[in-house]
């Protein structure tokens, strides 16, 4: 089934309550080595220049990215409601879906998830994937779109999702920050 196209494209993540460091000290790992075969992939002049349309403002990081993800989510109950249509956004998202960091579970949202393996083929497919969503909007003027390879909601729809998955799974801030330690 593929993502239905909208015009404002939001994307609902989320992540476990439960403190586990082992688990998202791996993910960062995974991340950082995700960042690192993408810097190897671009170190190619033909690869560099093939996805040079995501790259024109600046060159995607998957490590900035990943970072910040996992803050905003804590700090917002651990369900994001983020908007794929911010610079700097969309590319970095899909690929961290593309790559398994996060797996859309149907309802409608993604989990955070620990990708088995990763090589710098399946980071340089993941990123001509989404290279390939460019459409033409005239004057020779091509815009990648990777919101058309992931499950899109509306930013109404997101933020209704978010907020029925914080009081469905339990999620609150306050009560998290109140946990004691045993």
């Amino acid at each position: 089934m593929k993502p239905k196209l909208i015009d404002d494209p939001h994307i609902v993540l989320e992540m476990s309550d439960e403190p586990d460091c082992r688990f998202l000290a791996s993910w960062l790992m995974k991340v950082a080595e995700a960042e690192a075969l993408w810097s190897e992939a671009l170190s190619d002049p033909d690869f560099e220049k093939r996805v040079a349309d995501v790259s024109a403002f600046c060159v995607p990081s998957l490590e900035c990215a990943g970072l910040e993800i996992l803050c905003e989510m804590k700090r917002r109950d651990h369900v994001l409601a983020i908007d794929l249509l911010q610079p700097e956004c969309g590319f970095e998202i899909a690929m961290l879906v593309q790559l398994g960091f996060f797996t859309f579970n149907g309802r409608p949202s993604y989990h955070i998830t620990l990708p088995e393996t990763l090589t710098r083929e399946r980071v340089r497919q993941a990123a001509m994937d989404i290279v390939a969503t460019a459409s033409d909007l005239g004057d020779g003027v091509e815009v990648v779109q990777p919101e058309s390879l992931v499950h899109t909601l509306s930013k109404t729809e997101a933020e209704a999702w978010r907020s029925r998955l914080i009081a469905m799974l339990g999620f609150d801030s306050a009560t998290l920050r109140g946990r004691t330690i045993q």
